[in-house]
């Protein structure tokens, strides 16, 4: 097995908490949490401290900005030289404008998964934001909408483009939503040229996922960790602990993810995700 599969990941995914304002239907989060948990700031500096990540990730299957330590969290990955992103659905951003343009924060994604959950004042924090750092002359954190395609969201793709060309952010990203279908896999050339076509025609910058590999590019760039420090083989296994952060050696960890990526081809998730 290559020295990779050993090798501590780029991308630390730490999930702030589980908690989220929204009920999204097509959202795994009722599936992988069990209640509402939050990851202690105390907890979170003992992982900074300890990982040799270079990019941390402040979400999972919650809203983080429901924690109300986010913040500072950025803050202090930040100041440990560490370029920090996370993913929110905008409708608490309003609260924390202020706090995460002088955090140090490199980059945010504002979730849209369809278009009826744009509400018109999920669409104001956005431009809010995107305004708020222009006036101040900031290039970070880069903004970005990102939109996970379904089989329910295909027939909108185009008006969702539409949608989002005024908000001012700097790309659309596209993502393969969990489990991508064999109906889906069929259609993603063809689809991602039409995405392509139509962001030329309103002036959008747009990215699509690498094509996917098996063993998981995800889970081999990336160490999913939970609030309560359990590492998982990625945000789609949450609730498969191969080890804790906490209380188990990195070399433990790691061996684990080796054998869980060895195990791969044969796992019937893994095998069937595509993602």
């Amino acid at each position: 097995m290559s020295i990779l599969n050993y090798a501590i990941p780029p991308i630390l995914q730490l999930e702030t908490t589980t908690a989220c304002n929204l009920a999204c239907p097509f959202c795994l989060r009722a599936e992988l949490c069990g209640s509402d948990e939050y990851l202690s700031f105390d907890a979170f500096r003992q992982i900074i401290d300890g990982t040799r990540c270079r990019f941390v990730t402040l979400h999972g299957w919650g809203e983080p900005l429901m924690n109300q330590d986010l913040p500072r969290m950025v803050r202090y990955a930040a100041g440990h030289r560490k370029s920090v992103n996370f993913t929110t659905n905008a409708t608490l951003i309003h609260e924390k404008v202020d706090a995460l343009l002088a955090s140090g924060l490199d980059a945010i994604a504002f979730s849209l998964p369809d278009i009826d959950r744009c509400t018109p004042i999920i669409a104001e924090n956005i431009s809010r934001f995107v305004a708020e750092r222009a006036k101040r002359g900031q290039k970070k954190p880069e903004t970005c909408i990102n939109i996970a395609i379904m089989e329910e969201n295909l027939d909108q793709l185009d008006r969702m483009l539409a949608m989002v060309r005024d908000f001012g952010v700097d790309t659309v990203v596209f993502e393969r939503s969990f489990p991508w279908t064999d109906s889906l896999q069929k259609k993603e050339s063809d689809m991602f040229q039409g995405i392509r076509d139509t962001a030329g025609q309103f002036g959008l910058k747009v990215k699509f996922p690498p094509d996917h590999t098996s063993p998981c590019p995800l889970m081999r760039y990336t160490l999913f960790v939970r609030w309560n420090g359990d590492v998982a083989p990625c945000c789609y296994r949450a609730n498969v602990a191969i080890g804790n952060i906490n209380s188990d050696s990195m070399v433990r960890i790691m061996q684990n993810r080796a054998r869980f990526l060895k195990s791969q081809r044969s796992d019937p998730v893994c095998n069937s995700c595509r993602v």
